[in-house]
């Protein structure tokens, strides 16, 4: 080492994002705090404080707004809950995000339809629209489709389209995350190795982030539905197909840069129903949406699983279980498999009807009573309803995250 001090530009980039992240993850935070959390120098975080607010990215937050985080915030390395200028006697400055500085937009589809979000820098989300697909769908309609439904979010939205973050897009099958690339997905024609981040970074230009938007759900939950709190998680998306995601901490399990988790795909019976996949007997030709739907008409003309909120409370409900008991055997086994490889805290079933999502958590609950109960290790399965707004926040995420990764 020369013993030079490093001064470059990219340390004062780098400190300047971890300012800037700390303020928009907190809400309200004071330069003192900073100093406290990241061990900076106070005029090295009181110069960056400057350059942000001249920048438009922060401000200054009134008093009578600040005041009651500021009562409640301690500093995690001393018993006092007043740190920098308020050891002082001196009254902080908090600041936030200023909102409207930037904006990130959130994708995620599947074979059906797409559900699009726009966020401002806060997080909040500003703007929301959804597009059903044609049918039959191959990768170029499918392209088209995304712009029509961006040209129509940047237009109703009315977002300064040069504020623009990028792209956090939910895909639907196995995706390299390095490369780009959608692997694999058999409901949608031509989409093996398909190029989507390139193809909308090229005709947007500005950054585009892909996971699989089963990883993405499960994050979103974690952050802001049915899973917080959790310290690791299988969530199982189930809809047309069956995505699953693991997450220890907020880390979703990849392997080699690509998403691993393609749990709609495991077989448990050779000579059970034909699969998308090409396959018998797979999990999702049992529990997904169409799937399950003829296992419930053998004892009652059901339409949409919309109507199971009233019908598993209702004299019909008991039959309705008991029609669904292969399936319903199959998701145990499912369970307990993965519960034997991952051995994850909490399980999560995410569905688009609430009724669905509350008779497979209360079947699981039945079923697994040897896992969830009367032991250390005992797990929790919960259950939640798709909510395009939170879903969209967590695609938005995934480019706030990028953009203030140091």
């Amino acid at each position: 080492m020369s013993g030079v001090p490093l001064r470059s530009a990219d340390i004062r980039e780098r400190n300047a994002k971890i300012i800037l992240a700390l303020v928009q993850s907190r809400k309200y935070i004071s330069q003192s705090e900073v100093v406290a959390l990241t061990g900076l120098r106070a005029p090295t975080v009181f110069r960056i404080f400057t350059e942000l607010e001249k920048e438009g990215l922060i401000r200054p937050v009134q008093a009578e707004d600040s005041r009651p985080l500021a009562q409640n915030r301690k500093d995690p390395n001393s018993s006092s809950s007043l740190v920098g200028e308020e050891k002082k006697g001196r009254k902080p400055q908090y600041f936030e995000v200023v909102p409207d500085a930037l904006y990130s937009i959130g994708i995620d589809f599947w074979s059906r339809s797409a559900t699009l979000a726009v966020s401002d820098f806060s997080g909040e989300i500003r703007f929301i629209d959804e597009l059903e697909f044609p049918d039959p769908l191959d990768a170029d309609t499918l392209v088209t489709a995304l712009q029509t439904l961006i040209k129509r979010a940047l237009k109703k939205s009315g977002i300064d389209a040069s504020r623009l973050l990028g792209f956090g897009i939910g895909a639907p099958g196995r995706i390299d995350l390095e490369k780009g690339l959608i692997l694999s997905y058999p409901r949608i024609a031509k989409l093996a190795n398909f190029p989507l981040v390139s193809v909308l970074q090229k005709r947007y230009d500005v950054p585009v982030y892909m996971h699989n938007n089963a990883s993405l759900a499960a994050l979103a939950e974690l952050k802001y539905g049915a899973a917080r709190g959790a310290k690791s998680l299988f969530a199982f998306l189930v809809r047309s197909g069956v995505g699953g995601a693991y997450l220890e901490g907020s880390q979703p399990f990849t392997v080699l840069g690509k998403t691993a988790l393609e749990v709609g795909h495991l077989s448990f019976n050779c000579e059970g129903p034909h699969c998308t996949c090409g396959g018998q007997g797979c999990l999702e030709a049992y529990i997904a949406e169409d799937a399950v739907l003829p296992f419930i008409r053998r004892v009652y003309p059901i339409e949409s699983l919309s109507e199971l909120d009233k019908l598993i409370d209702s004299e019909i409900g008991p039959k309705i279980r008991s029609a669904l008991e292969e399936p319903l055997h199959i998701f145990e086994l499912a369970v307990r498999n993965i519960h034997t490889l991952f051995s994850p805290e909490r399980y999560l079933i995410i569905s688009r009807f609430s009724g669905y999502a509350r008779l497979l958590q209360e079947e699981l609950n039945r079923r697994l009573v040897d896992l969830c109960q009367g032991s250390d290790q005992a797990i929790t399965i919960v259950a939640d309803v798709y909510d395009s707004h939170r879903i969209g926040r967590g695609a938005t995420d995934l480019v706030i995250e990028q953009f203030l990764k140091p």
